[in-house]
């Protein structure tokens, strides 16, 4: 046999042994169609919801002058309610008035006292409209909703703050806001649009629908996904191995799978990929919960405490070396920030006090995780690619351990809270979710620009299942049709 007769027997071996997965790509395209309608389509929601997200007036809390004259001592004010132990504790004004707000452990309410009557009241729902206020910029009727101590499809996990408080504006939009009450910050803001749009979202993307089924979910999403990743190689596979095929719409079809193969591989291998990572991924330590004993907190507030031109916005309490610790904030000379920290009893603390109660509750989750002694605290201002805005609190304080995952740990220095953890897993697993599959590279030219390519990329995945189905279905169609003038004969 000649040279040329071998190369050419070789050839249609391995041509036939690739048109041979014709069936198989058939059923797993199938099978992956579910996939398809399912993301393609919630997905192009997503630049969508973006662009519709509700914009607040305000990103950032209230900034009002604290009164500091005449006030009562905490101690003297919480005792009379027959309160021990408090978990948090701050200075706060409503219309011009000091009220004391504490966290009392076993209620996720705050609970209000006036700082110079001593009298406990109901400030919660006026706290929460008049914050709401602040974010919308108006002077609106507002209602307040309750208390909200979970996620939900419509506050999702995505929004980090907890517990949070719902006021309902009075608009057609029914636009409500979601405040999260013991520090003033702004969690989100839902009209019915963007209700409507993120339960859609949940539903479809995530599989919101089988939450409820626990290990089902995860692994009916990752059938899907390679259901998707195995009909597109073998999609690949025959497009190759088939010289000709004499049906213009099979030629159609192979042509633009072909042309969308480098973007599903995309999106299924990172969607796979994030799914894996997320539910691999260890859970975050128990929180930090500080414990005052309120007999502690017998010196007032005063105007002695204020530095010169000091303009006051923020007293809270924080804890160091098991000790309370007041956290002062405001404004210096109407030109600077400022930032000091006093004893219960009102004495200037060390001007290293921020970074050992960063260093305290950075070794407190540390010893849970079981990382070695970190760096020294830094303060983050702003987002990177290791602390993203999908962690929403900012300044944080950030340490680094010399563990073989080169692990990063975020400290939120108002409540001590762990805002993040992230190492080089979660680094790589983001590079890759953040590139093939919100597709960031094209973020160079605007979010607008990506947001309208990934949503084309979306719709037209969907036209490409379509089609496919059309084809898959057609000769049964044809038979079908051939068939029934005969069966209506039989029939007469």
């Amino acid at each position: 046999m000649s040279k040329a007769a071998v190369t050419s027997t070789r050839s249609s071996t391995w041509r036939q042994r690739l048109m041979r997965l014709m069936p198989w790509h058939r059923r797993l395209a199938l099978l992956a169609c579910l996939g398809i309608f399912s993301w393609a389509s919630s997905g192009m929601l997503h630049p969508l919801m973006s662009f519709l997200q509700p914009r607040p007036a305000a990103m950032t809390p209230p900034q009002l002058a604290l009164p500091m004259d005449n006030l009562l001592a905490p101690a003297s004010v919480l005792a009379g309610s027959g309160i021990e132990r408090v978990n948090g504790l701050r200075l706060m004004q409503l219309a011009g008035e000091p009220y004391y707000q504490a966290r009392v452990d076993g209620d996720s309410h705050p609970r209000y006292w006036h700082a110079r009557s001593g009298h406990e009241v109901d400030l919660l729902a006026a706290h929460t409209e008049a914050l709401a206020r602040h974010y919308l910029g108006t002077d609106e009727r507002l209602r307040f909703a309750g208390l909200q101590t979970q996620f939900s499809n419509e506050y999702a996990f995505i929004n980090r703050l907890l517990p949070v408080a719902r006021v309902d504006t009075q608009r057609d939009n029914q636009l409500r806001l979601y405040l999260d009450p013991y520090h003033d910050r702004l969690g989100t803001l839902v009209d019915q649009r963007k209700a409507w749009f993120s339960g859609f979202f949940m539903t479809l993307h995530r599989f919101g629908w089988l939450e409820a089924a626990g290990p089902l979910r995860p692994l009916l999403m990752l059938l899907l996904l390679a259901s998707i990743l195995a009909a597109t190689l073998m999609g690949l596979g025959l497009f190759v191995a088939r010289k000709r095929h004499p049906g213009t719409l099979r030629r159609v079809h192979g042509w633009a799978g072909l042309g969308l193969a480098l973007a599903t591989l995309s999106f299924a291998s990172s969607g796979a990929l994030h799914l894996l990572h997320k539910e691999r991924a260890t859970p975050y330590p128990a929180d930090f919960v500080a414990e005052f004993s309120v007999s502690d907190l017998a010196s007032a507030p005063n105007p002695d405490w204020l530095l010169a031109g000091e303009s006051l916005h923020q007293l809270s309490l924080i804890m160091l070396d098991d000790e309370p610790v007041w956290r002062v904030q405001g404004n210096q000379f109407g030109m600077m920030n400022s930032l000091h920290y006093l004893s219960a009893s009102g004495q200037p603390m060390a001007d290293d006090t921020p970074l050992r109660y960063a260093r305290e509750r950075l070794d407190f989750y540390a010893a849970q995780l079981g990382l070695a002694q970190g760096s020294s605290p830094v303060i983050q201002q702003r987002f990177d690619h290791d602390y993203g805005f999908v962690f929403k609190r900012l300044p944080v304080f950030k340490g680094l351990y010399p563990d073989t995952a080169n692990t990063a740990l975020f400290i939120d220095p108002l409540d001590g809270a762990l805002a993040a953890r992230v190492d080089d897993a979660d680094r790589f697993e983001g590079w890759i979710f953040g590139y093939l599959h919100k597709w960031d590279f094209l973020s160079v030219w605007g979010n607008n620009v990506k947001h309208s390519v990934v949503g084309l990329a979306a719709f037209l995945h969907i036209v490409l299942a379509v089609f496919g189905i059309y084809l898959a279905f057609r000769p049964a169609v044809r038979r079908v049709a051939t068939l029934q003038p005969e069966s209506e004969h039989a029939a007469d």
